[in-house]
């Protein structure tokens, strides 16, 4: 049998700063109906944008995920847009009253949390899948990475990264199931170097 689409069963509000704004921001997630995916809607802007949050509309990667959707943007999505999908959420409007979604505490936790107490309810649709037939792979030598996606029965991701830096280190993942995201995973927080930190505060 078919496994159905979901959304939240209510909305739920969670606020804080951007990470690389530095705004003051409050996102919403809202229930959404079938068919509907992620999507953000930017209420500070006029006319109320929608930027859906699809790989089509991905534009910026560096230290964030930027998407923009027909001249409207939205910055930092990768924390709440993996804890919808790893809390099995497939149909969600996000209201957000600033360019970028809350950093919180640095990772997807805060935004499971928020889902969890918000509840889950099951549509009528069928989720809808994309199936790998053959391996796929993508490189980019000058940013060293890689990715590469095989075909097999049950979704898995194994991760590696190595930043060349002794305080990180070499450091590898494996989820085996989505299930384990929300115990395993969505407490992982992101990160910057010090250099990092250093080269923005001289070069603003």
């Amino acid at each position: 049998m078919a496994e159905k689409q979901r959304t939240v069963a209510q909305p739920i509000s969670l606020t804080g700063r951007g990470l690389h704004s530095g705004i003051e921001v409050k996102v919403t997630i809202n229930p959404a109906p079938e068919n509907h995916g992620y999507q953000f809607k930017r209420t500070d802007i006029e006319g109320n944008p929608i930027i859906r949050a699809l790989a089509e509309y991905v534009k910026i990667t560096e230290r964030s995920t930027t998407i923009v959707d027909k001249g409207a943007s939205i910055t930092t999505v990768e924390h709440l847009l993996a804890a919808l999908y790893g809390m099995g959420v497939d149909n969600a409007l996000m209201e957000i009253n600033g360019p970028e979604v809350p950093i919180i505490d640095g990772s997807a936790k805060p935004f499971v949390e928020a889902i969890k107490t918000a509840g889950i309810v099951e549509q009528q649709a069928d989720r809808v899948y994309y199936t790998i037939r053959e391996k796929i792979e993508f490189k980019d030598e000058s940013k060293g990475i890689e990715l590469t996606a095989y075909p097999d029965d049950e979704f898995m991701i194994d991760v590696h990264i190595d930043y060349q830096s002794k305080v990180v280190g070499h450091q590898y993942a494996s989820l085996k199931n989505i299930s384990e995201f929300k115990a395993e995973f969505s407490s992982c927080r992101t990160f910057v170097f010090l250099h990092e930190i250093e080269f923005l505060q001289k070069n603003n």
